[in-house]
């Protein structure tokens, strides 16, 4: 186990996942505004605004600022 409780080693981590279920249908990722990325395309259009912002200098945090 690590020296400090809160700090998780890589192994650790994976170890933890070893006994978890298998994901479901529905397990998708879903943003802070609330999107969910449940395709293909979802995802890469999600990448496209990334570049865009980036692109002009934003970043996901401005908009928590």
């Amino acid at each position: 186990m690590s020296p400090n409780p809160t700090t998780v080693t890589i192994e650790e981590l994976a170890e933890s996942y070893r006994s978890a279920p298998p994901p479901t249908p529905d397990d998708v990722t879903v943003l802070f505004d609330g999107r969910r990325l449940h395709s293909k395309a979802k995802v890469l259009e999600w990448l496209a605004e990334i570049e865009a912002d980036r692109a002009v200098g934003r970043s996901a945090l401005d908009e928590l600022a």
